[in-house]
């Protein structure tokens, strides 16, 4: 079996077209950090993770010297398709950092697909769909510019609206009304806090928009606050909970899968450790009759390719994704050949591995 002989690591920032702000930070660039494996065939897989420090507690600078120091040990010499085996020894070797491991396991895919000439999603169980509905995600921005941009990426097909919430309950209320007045009741909105509010405050939002009918309410509290999500849920007015940042990596998955917090998860390939551990979660999800949908860290090419095999793989990740957000918002890409919605929909690259074309320039 083709050995991995070696490890690169490259971070690089670069500009937004406009700043991205949510409740938890605000921001002008976004730093990617790209991960390169190196088979002793000479193949190269390549991974992409670029968290935000505030949403998961890793930059792409923690992840460049975690992976130099301590994942990269865990790689080198094992079989780039023993991929279970790599993310067992990545887990001994240092707690969480889960971002940095989910770049380096979407590279051992990239490498492992590229080594049997085989998309990446027939390594994960083929697929269960053939194209993937997507959502778009809008940060803050004031009042009429949250409209206008709600109304032109609706224009452009995108299946779902989804508009952060946090800053305070009268203002929240009246852009899910005004944008719930302008599409009619055909276009899903849906509200995310990235944990800004209180139980109580989530509930007294939820009170207000219920006749709105949002699609679902994704994050509205703390991410360690299980039992005030699950209060939340329970005097939700019908409205879905999903949750998020509660899953950022398989253990919490399984707790707050548990505690009962939650309707709807949204699996971030990124935040979860990478691609073999997302389907550990999307089967827990799968298995306790819940569904799920798979968000975006503005990953660009490489982590939004990672993102679409794993979608269309899983059966429980069936809710339409934002998983394509950061090739919209930023200034350049990693990939010479990115992907492409038509009609609100993705296609699956077909080609081996990831089937993304990666810059080699990023390396030089």
């Amino acid at each position: 079996m083709s050995k991995i002989v070696d490890v690169k690591v490259k971070v690089l920032e670069i500009p937004l077209k406009t700043p991205w702000q949510t409740f938890l930070y605000a921001t002008a660039t976004r730093a990617h950090c790209v991960v390169r494996v190196v088979t002793e065939d000479g193949i190269f897989g390549y991974g992409e993770a670029s968290p935000a420090a505030a949403f998961m507690g890793e930059t792409a600078y923690t992840m460049e010297t975690v992976i130099n120091m301590y994942l990269k040990q865990a790689a080198v010499g094992q079989s780039v398709l023993e991929i279970s085996r790599i993310n067992d020894l990545m887990d001994q070797v240092i707690a969480g950092n889960t971002s940095a491991k989910a770049a380096v396991d979407i590279a051992v895919h990239d490498a492992a697909g590229k080594t049997l000439k085989v998309p990446v999603y027939v390594l994960l169980g083929g697929k269960s769909r053939q194209h993937v509905e997507l959502a778009w995600s809008m940060g803050f921005k004031d009042f009429d510019a949250s409209l206008e941009e709600a109304k032109e990426y609706i224009r452009m097909g995108f299946k779902i609206m989804k508009v952060k919430v946090g800053k305070n309950i009268e203002e929240d209320a009246k852009l899910v009304g005004k944008l719930r007045e302008i599409f009619g009741p055909d276009v899903p909105i849906r509200m995310d806090a990235n944990q800004g509010y209180t139980p109580g405050d989530a509930i007294g939002l939820l009170n207000r928009v219920a006749r709105f009918s949002p699609e679902s309410f994704e994050q509205p509290v703390r991410k360690w606050n299980l039992e005030g999500m699950r209060h939340v849920r329970d005097h939700s007015c019908g409205i879905p909970i999903m949750a998020d940042e509660s899953i950022s990596s398989l253990h919490e998955a399984h707790n707050t899968i548990q505690a009962g917090c939650a309707d709807y998860y949204n699996i971030k390939v990124g935040k979860v450790g990478g691609l073999y551990r997302a389907c550990q979660v999307a089967a827990m999800v799968e298995a306790a009759g819940y569904q799920a949908a798979a968000g975006s860290n503005l990953e660009l090419g490489i982590g939004e390719a990672a993102s679409i095999h794993f979608i269309v793989s899983q059966p429980a990740v069936c809710l339409p994704s934002d998983a394509l957000c950061g090739t919209g918002l930023h200034t350049a890409n990693l990939v010479k050949n990115p992907m492409t919605m038509q009609g609100g929909v993705l296609n699956c690259p077909e080609l081996p591995g990831l089937g993304v074309e990666v810059d080699e320039g990023i390396f030089k």
